[in-house]
This record gives C-alpha cells, sequence and structure tokens, in this order.
C-alpha cells in the first residue's frame, strides 16, 4: 500500500473552482490521511456565487485516496477575516498540529516534507508557535535550513494546538505589547513606526486582518516563526476576486527545492537580519521613493523622446 501522508491538512476554500481543483491536485500527490475542509458561505446578493460555492464543495466531496475527511462549511458568509480563525479553532478541536493551506497557496511537494520535519522539531519548544512556507527575503541567504523572525508568513503555514489557543482577535493585547515594551524588545525605532502604522490603520478602521491578529498573538507570547531556507509556496490568488491581495506588486512567486535532511539552528533565537530584507517592515525613506519616482519619469519620457525622433 502506498505511504500516505501523517500531518493532518486543513484547506480553506470559497467561490474559486480552479484554485480550488489545482490545490486537490496538489494533494492528490501526498495522499493525507486526515482532510479538513473550510469553506465560508456565499454573499447575499451576489449573482453567481451561490453555484460557485456549491461547485467548489462538490470538489471535495469525493477524494481519490482513502482518508478522513472533516468539514466545516458554513451557510452564510462570514468573510475571511472570521471563517479563517474560526474554522482553524474547529481543525485544533480534533488534531494537536496541522497544516493550513488556502486554496490560493499552492505549495511545492518539498513544503510538505519541511512542515512535517519542522513540526516534530519543534513540537515541545513554546518559543516556535509555527512554521512558515514561505520566504520572500529576496537576497539574504539563510544559513542553515530555516530562521527564526518575530512576524508570521500564512502564505501555506502550519501550527500546533499548542500554540494556536493563544490566538486573540481583539485590541487589548495590541495596546498591551506597545505600552508594556515588548513591542520596543522586538523591534527597531523606524521598524516599529511603521508596523504601528499598518496595524493602527486596520484598528482605527474596525477590521484587523485575521493574520495580523495572529501576529500580535505571537508577539504577546514572544512566539517566534519559523522561514524556510527557500520559498516552498507559491500564491496563485492575486487579482480583483481576492480579499488582500489584489495587487501583485513585484512578487513573482517562484518556489524552489529544499535540500533534506534539514539543518537546524543551532540556537533558537530571532534573525534580526532576515527582518532587514523584508520589505514591508522596512519600506524605503520618503526621499528614497521620490528619488525613484522622478527616477522613472525621467526614463519614461527618455523612452518617448527616443520613439519621437526615430519616427521622423
Amino acid at each position: 500500500m502506498e505511504k500516505q501522508y501523517g500531518v493532518p491538512v486543513a484547506v480553506i476554500v470559497f467561490n474559486r473552482v480552479a484554485l480550488a481543483e489545482r490545490i486537490l491536485r496538489c494533494l492528490e500527490q501526498i495522499k493525507p490521511e486526515k482532510l479538513f475542509i473550510i469553506s465560508d458561505g456565499p454573499r447575499e446578493r451576489l449573482i453567481g456565487e451561490e453555484e460557485k460555492v456549491a461547485q467548489v464543495r462538490a470538489l471535495f466531496q469525493k477524494v481519490s485516496w482513502p482518508c478522513e475527511i472533516y468539514r466545516n462549511y458554513s451557510e452564510k458568509n462570514m468573510g475571511c477575516d472570521f471563517r479563517v480563525p474560526t474554522g482553524v479553532d474547529w481543525v485544533f478541536e480534533h488534531v494537536e498540529q496541522a497544516i493550513i493551506l488556502e486554496d490560493d497557496c499552492i505549495p511545492s511537494l518539498d513544503f510538505f516534507q519541511y512542515a512535517e520535519d519542522m513540526l516534530k522539531k519543534y513540537q515541545e519548544d513554546p518559543r516556535i508557535m509555527m512554521v512558515s512556507g514561505s520566504n520572500l527575503a529576496i537576497g539574504y541567504e539563510i544559513k542553515n535550513s530555516c530562521c527564526f523572525t518575530a512576524r508570521v508568513y500564512t502564505w501555506g503555514w502550519a501550527t500546533w494546538r499548542r500554540a494556536w489557543r493563544y490566538y486573540c482577535d481583539g485590541r487589548s493585547e495590541w495596546d498591551r505589547i506597545q505600552k508594556d515594551g515588548t513591542l520596543a524588545k522586538i523591534y527597531s525605532l523606524r521598524t516599529r513606526y511603521y508596523v504601528k502604522r499598518e496595524l493602527n490603520y486596520y484598528f482605527d478602521k474596525g477590521k484587523c486582518p485575521w493574520d495580523y491578529l495572529w501576529w500580535i498573538s505571537c508577539m504577546g507570547r514572544g512566539g517566534l516563526c519559523t522561514v524556510p531556507k527557500v520559498n516552498l509556496i507559491t500564491n496563485e490568488g492575486f487579482g480583483e476576486n481576492a480579499t488582500h491581495t489584489q495587487n501583485r506588486g513585484g512578487y513573482t512567486g517562484e518556489s524552489y527545492p529544499m535540500d533534506f535532511p534539514l539543518v537546524f539552528p543551532e540556537k533558537v533565537e530571532r534573525d534580526k537580519m532576515f527582518d532587514r530584507y523584508d520589505s514591508d517592515l522596512n519600506p524605503p525613506w520618503i526621499i528614497v521613493r521620490a528619488y525613484r519616482k522622478i527616477f522613472r519619469c525621467v526614463k519614461k519620457f527618455i523612452k518617448l523622446q527616443t520613439e519621437e525622433n526615430n519616427t521622423i
């Protein structure tokens, strides 16, 4: 009998049939023994969405390999920022650890072995609160198979029940870690400025994304996220129908092979240098952004002038 994948896998789906089909094809290659399907309900008055949601759910009605299938389907639309955490809550009512994949986060096959090894290695270490499959820090060379950061990266990730139980969905924890010095112990003054600006923007709007709340929850516990040496996840969800990723920007989404067996860091400690290569934590200064904008305008002007001269 062909060996099946032992780590439970949870898939979060909604109304994108093509993406659901692709993630299902990916799972067919590893055949998880336990599969959790989390689905949000269709939005009212949105013509055709009920049928799309039904089509996605039908894909997982029967799978091509023997496994335990758990389904958590909402009849009404809860929204991504409520459906995801409540779905993960439900998963950890059943298992101690799990991989969490939103339908647009397509993992390489190496991700599954990497996640399994990492979950086993740090299962009893309360300092590690999650395992990420994404590495978007361009230009930074991680020495070992992974490094540790205080930020969470949820494009393909895994965690344990013992960590997820600290997930909080209120502003009180965010206020606390700012006032008691926790945030200051993690980030430099400049980085804190951008982190505060980003998170306060959403809190002021009254709707903070679920992954930011998870980030706050991990910071509040002094927890760390593991980042792989190479990117193992491709996000295919950019576009008008996405909740938070309409603009692709400079993202390419390339994934790369991981070398096995994994080489673990000697110490569990945050890699501060990695954070410097995170463009979201360290956006360029205003004067640098202005210079880049002027440079692009000049470059465009020169191009237009060249084209005009060539037509004369």
